[in-house]
């Protein structure tokens, strides 16, 4: 499962829990296209609960090189950034893939929340004149994580 939290726009928070389907994964495309289709920039934070959040389902590697390529441009042009939150033990397999060469903007993975924060709040918003309001984050974090289907 994968929810958001938009209340810190422009920082999207995404947090997986669980095993995806290729129903969750177009769902996700999806609300990706009703952010880049706002037109305003914004940045990316996802957390991924558990190991399983981040097995993809087959047939969604096409899927989402398909819609890279339909979408590039606009992620390009909209995302500042992308930090993205693993389990401790994925770290060394997620960490080698290139992020920042697939979208095309600043990208970085982590195994500590607040090391992604500090990155964000550092490197992508702070240059553009934005905070990142990072006990609010934690907060929004916290209360998605909260809920049944994500505990």
């Amino acid at each position: 499962m994968i929810r958001h939290e938009l209340s810190q726009w422009p920082l999207v928070i995404s947090i997986s829990s669980g095993l995806q389907t290729l129903e969750s994964m177009d769902a996700f495309t999806e609300d990706w296209n009703r952010w880049l289709d706002r037109g305003e920039p914004f940045v990316s934070l996802r957390v991924f609960a558990d190991a399983d959040a981040l097995v993809h389902p087959e047939g969604s590697a096409q899927r989402a090189k398909q819609w890279l390529q339909a979408r590039g441009e606009d992620i390009r042009r909209h995302m500042m950034g992308m930090a993205s939150v693993v389990p401790a033990a994925q770290y060394e397999k997620i960490s080698k893939m290139n992020v920042q060469k697939l979208f095309g903007v600043p990208a970085s993975t982590f195994v500590a929340t607040d090391d992604a924060l500090t990155w964000l709040g550092e490197s992508v918003l702070a240059p553009r004149g934005l905070r990142l309001d990072a006990a609010a984050v934690r907060a929004a974090i916290g209360a998605v994580r909260a809920t049944p289907s994500l505990s």
